[in-house]
């Protein structure tokens, strides 16, 4: 039995394009107690994984936002930020700690990227008029990410305890974690292209606290700015390549 964790949540933003697969384990004559793998595949029950990836497609193929969006994405720019949040130390011993936890589950969870493959005309005509720009994705995206119903589900199972609870306070630390990553040159050289193409940061950063329980709780959390672009210096980086 084996289990892995990849670090791809902002991906079911449309950041990375995942899939969960769950392969669970041989039931004993008495059902075992619950663990992270089955609280990690019911909460992952509730994305509609499929119809998300046409989504993803549609949008990848007629908009021009979203193809500037996934552009930044994949520029140097957008892996250098990347691979500088995995490198946070308090981010590789928290995936650390998931992987202990899901290696003692009676299952196996995965998330797996997939890769989209379509042409480059679409199957019908009329689909390039059904696309509208970055706010028409993200209200699209709602229907099969139903943020609100995860996080009421996550809330309770938090409030039932067990290694849950655990992993989502463990989780909720990292939010200093981020905010020191937004103010690094790096992650605001990404903000700022992304602002350049009419994508509004600060929503996307609200989701991103909505989605993770990072919500800004007084005035002085870190402001999405404009920031000179210097260079860094070298990039860690931990576990497999990045796909999209």
């Amino acid at each position: 039995m084996s289990a892995t964790y990849a670090w791809t949540f902002v991906l079911c933003l449309g950041f990375a394009l995942g899939n969960a697969a769950i392969i669970q384990g041989q039931e004993a004559a008495v059902g075992p107690p619950p663990n992270l793998a089955q609280d990690l595949t019911d909460i992952y029950g509730q994305i509609q994984f499929k119809p998300m990836q046409k989504l993803f497609v549609r949008y990848l193929l007629n908009d021009g936002q979203f193809q500037a969006f996934v552009r930044i994405l994949n520029s140097n720019a957008g892996f250098t930020a990347y691979w500088r949040l995995l490198a946070q130390p308090e981010v590789l011993l928290f995936r650390q700690w998931v992987d202990q936890q899901l290696l003692a589950s009676s299952g196996q969870f995965e998330l797996e990227p997939v890769e989209v493959c379509t042409s480059l005309l679409n199957r019908y005509p009329y689909l390039s008029g059904t696309v509208f720009g970055w706010q028409g994705f993200l209200n699209e995206l709602e229907m099969y990410f139903p943020l609100y119903a995860i996080n009421a589900q996550v809330q309770l199972k938090v409030q039932q305890g067990g290694i849950f609870a655990q992993f989502y306070q463990r989780l909720s630390a990292l939010k200093v974690v981020y905010e020191r990553w937004l103010a690094t040159p790096s992650t605001q050289t990404v903000f700022n292209q992304l602002q350049a193409e009419g994508i509004d940061t600060v929503q996307l950063d609200t989701i991103v606290r909505d989605l993770f329980g990072w919500q800004v709780t007084n005035t002085t959390a870190v402001t999405l700015t404009p920031t000179p672009t210097v260079p860094d210096g070298a990039v860690m980086m931990p576990g497999a390549p990045l796909v999209l």
